[in-house]
């Protein structure tokens, strides 16, 4: 006994993996999506079809249809042979990358594997509402784990690092990579920790921003620029009042030589220079450690060699040469 339920096409519906839509379609040709949903399509009846019969109901030549089942073979969607072409559950394929099994495991390391699975569960559930409004692909939850596992940041440190790419406008993998690196190499994995270097952060923010007004950059300060600001705020204690003395030495300058002004502050600081009337005094004196061009004038060719004597005879010869 056979069961049937008919359906006209009409009333059908072709199911395309949301994780398709987010996260691969995107980058995907048109023609590539084209290819890909009706090959879905052909999968759910198991329709018979060869290539050409395909090249011509998608209006595609035979060639451009090759090269799209190529790509989708690249991207892991599909697999080709010569019985036909199989289309991939991408779905597992994902939950195989995020998920990975442990064979064995004590009761204590269950425990708090579990425990500790709830509070990552539960932190990048709270970062997918607040920076993706519930929608975030599915390579980021692999992204994110990776961070966790790398660097080994607790939640609200995490939380922290996607909301200052936020705040940057620069919510993206190789940016979030790179902060958390930075973050990582200042020996950052918790909260306390991060408040202090958020601390030391900021003042090197303010002071950075007062001196590129100072200098009318229309521009933010280079990386290379903020790791001097970071040693004048920081590492010296120096503020705007005793930076922008060092800056009015620059004046007249075309090019701005923020190592030429941190030789300045590094000699105030060898000296023990605090306070802006002792770096006004110490002005004064030119610093051993600060080289001034050398001069390209040139030296005055005069009465520098010694003059040759000629005898009366020698110019009565040469006199008489002339006239010859």
């Amino acid at each position: 006994m056979e069961f049937l339920a008919l359906q006209d096409m009409l009333f059908s519906d072709t199911d395309v993996p949301d994780i398709f839509i987010c996260d691969i379609m995107p980058s995907l040709p048109s023609d590539s999506v084209k290819v890909y949903i009706y090959g879905l399509f052909l999968c759910k009846h198991s329709k018979h079809a060869t290539l050409d019969e395909i090249s011509t109901k998608l209006n595609m030549s035979r060639d451009s249809l090759n090269a799209v089942l190529v790509a989708l073979e690249n991207e892991e969607l599909l697999v080709r042979t010569q019985n036909g072409i199989t289309f991939l559950d991408i779905k597992e394929r994902e939950i195989a990358r995020i998920y990975r099994k442990k064979d064995v495991s004590t009761p204590d390391e269950a425990l708090s594997n579990t425990q500790a699975s709830q509070k990552r569960s539960q932190c990048i559930e709270s970062m997918n509402q607040m920076f993706f409004q519930g929608s975030m692909p599915s390579h980021w939850y692999t992204f994110v784990d990776n961070l966790f596992s790398q660097y080994h940041f607790d939640e609200d440190v995490m939380i922290s690092l996607f909301q200052y790419c936020y705040n940057n406008n620069a919510l993206n993998k190789k940016y979030v990579g790179q902060v958390a690196a930075s973050w990582s190499k200042r020996n950052i994995t918790s909260h306390f920790e991060l408040e202090k270097y958020m601390e030391s952060f900021q003042k090197t923010r303010e002071l950075g921003y007062k001196i590129a007004k100072a200098l009318n950059f229309r521009r933010n300060l280079t990386v290379y620029e903020e790791e001097f600001v970071d040693i004048w705020a920081n590492q010296y204690g120096y503020k705007m009042d005793l930076v922008e003395i060092a800056l009015q030495k620059t004046s007249g300058k075309s090019n701005i030589n923020f190592r030429y002004i941190n030789t300045i502050l590094t000699d105030w600081h060898k000296s023990g220079v605090k306070t802006k009337e002792e770096a006004l005094a110490h002005s004064t004196k030119k610093p051993s450690s600060i080289k001034e061009p050398v001069s390209s004038t040139k030296i005055p060719q005069k009465n520098n060699f010694t003059q040759r004597q000629y005898s009366n005879e020698f110019y009565e010869k040469l006199k008489k040469s002339a006239f010859k």
